[in-house]
């Protein structure tokens, strides 16, 4: 219904008029008061059909009461996107659809209740959902804890400048098997190309074995012991040292495993 505001009179009586009405379909004196407050003389059509009790709400005015009513949405929804960006990887289908229904879904939110009673349920969720970020995380730091003191035992007194898999010693040739040998008075172990590339590694082939071998056949190893350039005879046939930081006595085979 539109009323033209330059007609006082008709105004005030229209709206006069529409609170009668919703007093005598069982409205209560707080709406009907609300409602002539919020009208004044130039009601709109949103407010006879649904008027707000903003005094009971504690606010002294309509406009107050859209301001905080629009701030809490807007509020609501922020919060909810956060969350989801934060703990989404760690919540449920059904928690997820929570926080999409408020990221979504607080404009519809009709009263000051339904905003505070879902900012309530936003707070409890927010809170279970660091619980399981905070557990998931613990679980991974244990298992990467378990895999590191594994790691450290294959490799107990060695300690090279390579990241080296973890080895076996079996007593036979030096295998991707068996990852540690001793040979004519040498610790032999290895070192991988998928972990450490070489700048020269380019200049190099593979061989059958996965060993890196360079253009004249040596077997390129790292030895902390020996100058760089200097060849010696392995378990494996020749080497070549291309590299150093090992502990002395050890040779480190370059492998691409």
């Amino acid at each position: 219904m539109r009323i033209d505001s330059r007609k006082p009179k008709a105004a005030a009586l229209s709206a006069a008029l529409t609170v009668a009405l919703l007093a005598g379909a069982g409205a209560t004196d707080a709406h009907a008061a609300t409602l002539f407050d919020t009208v004044g003389p130039t009601p709109s059509e949103a407010t006879l059909v649904q008027p707000v009790d903003y005094r009971g709400d504690g606010y002294g005015s309509m406009q107050e009461w859209n301001a905080s009513m629009e701030a809490k949405r807007d509020s609501l929804e922020m919060r909810a996107q956060i969350i989801m960006n934060m703990y989404g990887d760690y919540a449920t289908d059904d928690e997820r659809a929570v926080l999409q229904g408020c990221i979504d879904g607080a404009g519809s939110l009709l009263t000051m209740g339904e905003v505070d009673a879902k900012s309530t349920e936003l707070d409890e969720l927010r809170a279970a959902l660091e619980d399981a970020k905070r557990e998931a995380l613990e679980a991974a730091a244990e298992a990467e804890a378990a895999e590191a003191a594994q790691a450290s035992y294959y490799n107990a007194g060695y300690t090279p400048s390579y990241a080296s898999a973890a080895s076996y010693a079996n007593g036979s040739g030096l295998t991707r098997s068996a990852g540690v040998n001793n040979y004519n008075g040498r610790r032999e172990t290895y070192y991988s190309s998928n972990v450490l590339y070489h700048y020269r590694t380019g200049e190099w082939t593979q061989d059958s074995e996965g060993f890196w071998r360079d253009s004249d056949g040596y077997y390129v190893v790292a030895a902390g012991d020996m100058a760089q350039g200097s060849t010696f005879t392995g378990s494996k046939g020749d080497c070549k040292v291309y590299d150093s930081g090992c502990a002395a006595g050890t040779t480190d085979y370059y492998t691409g495993w």
